[in-house]
C-alpha cells in the first residue's frame, strides 16, 4: 500500500515537473502563492503547529490576525520555493543564477576561512528558499559542499530530490552515515552544511530558542570544537522581486573554557541565537509549521506543547 502511494506521488511530482517548467519566473511565483494559499486554508495540522510556535515566539505581542498573516505568509513561501525548485530543472545553472539577486555578500569571510585550511561549517536553516541557495553554492565553485539531509519516505521522490541537489556538484551526507564521511570533507578543506531549526529526538541538548527550551544537535559543536573547524552562518534571504540575496558570515566567534560540555553547550546556544535574530527579523520566510518544541526535557516530560 505504501508502495503504491510513494509511487503515485511520484508520478504527480513529474506531471507537475511538465506544468511548471514552462513557466516565466513570474508566473512560477504566482502560481506558488495560490498554493500556498490553498495549503494555509486546507492544511489543519501544519496550521495549528505554525500557531503554537508563533504564540511561542511572541507571546502576546502580536495579534492573532497577524499571526495568521504570517502563517499563510510561510505556507505562500514554501510552495513558491517548491515550484522554483521544479521550475529549475529545465535549465538548472542559468535558471538558479536568474533566482539570485547580484553577487552573494560575505565572500571575503568565506575565503578567510577556507585560508585556515580546516574546512567550513555552514550554518543554516529551513529559511528562504535554501535548496536554491545550496545549488548556487556549488555553481559558483569556491569549495565543494556537503549537506546533511535526511532521506525522504518515498524513495523515488528521494531519488530525485538528490539527483537536483548534487546536480551543481554538491554531495548529501545522510544523518545515517558514519560521521566520518564529515571529518573527511573537512580535511580536505571542503564544506559541510547544517540546519539546525528543527527538533532533535535523540542525542541532542536543550538550549533556549524564542526563551523556550529546545532540543537541538550538539554535533556542530562539538565537531567543530574537536577539529578547529570554523562555523560561517549562510542565509538566503527572499526579495521582493521573487529571487533571493544570499549572505555568508559573520564567522561566529567562541570562547574555550577548561569545562569541555560546557563549552558546547554554549556554542550550540550561539548558533541557535544566530538562527533566532534572522528569523525573528522576518517570520514569514521561515518554515513556521515543523514542532520545533515537541520533544521536552525531563523535567517537562508530562508537558505536551502540539
Amino acid at each position: 500500500m505504501k508502495s503504491t502511494r510513494h509511487f503515485l506521488e511520484y508520478i504527480f511530482i513529474n506531471l507537475l515537473l511538465l506544468l511548471v517548467r514552462p513557466l516565466s519566473q513570474r508566473a512560477v511565483v504566482r502560481t506558488g502563492k495560490r498554493l500556498g494559499s490553498l495549503a494555509f486554508h486546507f492544511s489543519g495540522k501544519r496550521k495549528q503547529s505554525a500557531k503554537v510556535n508563533l504564540d511561542i515566539i511572541y507571546t502576546n505581542s502580536l495579534s492573532f490576525v497577524k499571526k495568521n498573516k504570517i502563517i499563510k505568509e510561510s505556507f505562500q513561501n514554501l510552495a513558491v520555493s517548491a515550484l522554483q525548485c521544479l521550475w529549475v530543472t529545465a535549465d538548472t545553472e542559468n535558471r538558479v543564477r536568474k533566482l539570485i539577486d547580484g553577487e552573494p555578500i560575505g565572500l571575503d569571510r568565506l575565503n578567510q576561512c577556507l585560508e585556515k585550511n580546516k574546512g567550513i561549517f555552514f550554518l543554516t536553516a529551513h529559511y528562504g528558499n535554501w535548496e536554491i541557495m545550496g545549488l548556487f553554492h556549488g555553481y559558483i565553485g569556491i569549495c565543494p559542499l556537503s549537506s546533511i539531509a535526511r532521506k525522504l519516505d518515498n524513495p523515488y521522490l528521494d531519488r530525485v530530490t538528490k539527483k537536483l541537489r548534487t546536480s551543481s556538484g554538491n554531495k548529501i551526507i545522510y544523518r545515517d552515515e558514519s560521521p566520518l564521511k564529515i571529518v573527511r570533507e573537512l580535511k580536505s578543506n571542503r564544506s559541510v552544511a547544517v540546519m539546525m531549526d528543527q527538533n532533535t529526538a535523540k542525542g541532542g541538548v536543550f538550549v533556549d530558542f524564542f526563551g523556550k527550551k529546545a532540543a537541538t544537535p550538539r554535533s556542530l559543536a562539538l565537531l567543530s570544537y574537536r577539529t578547529g573547524t570554523p562555523i560561517l552562518p549562510l542565509f538566503c534571504y527572499p526579495t521582493k522581486k521573487g529571487t533571493y540575496r544570499i549572505e555568508y558570515g559573520p564567522e561566529i566567534q567562541f570562547e574555550k573554557s577548561d569545562n569541555k560540555e560546557n563549552d558546547i553547550l554554549k556554542w550550540t546556544h550561539q548558533c541557535v541565537q544566530f538562527i533566532e535574530n534572522v528569523i525573528r527579523k522576518n517570520p514569514a520566510f521561515w518554515m513556521c509549521g515543523h514542532r520545533r518544541w515537541k520533544t521536552r526535557p525531563s523535567e517537562e516530560k508530562e508537558t505536551r506543547i502540539y
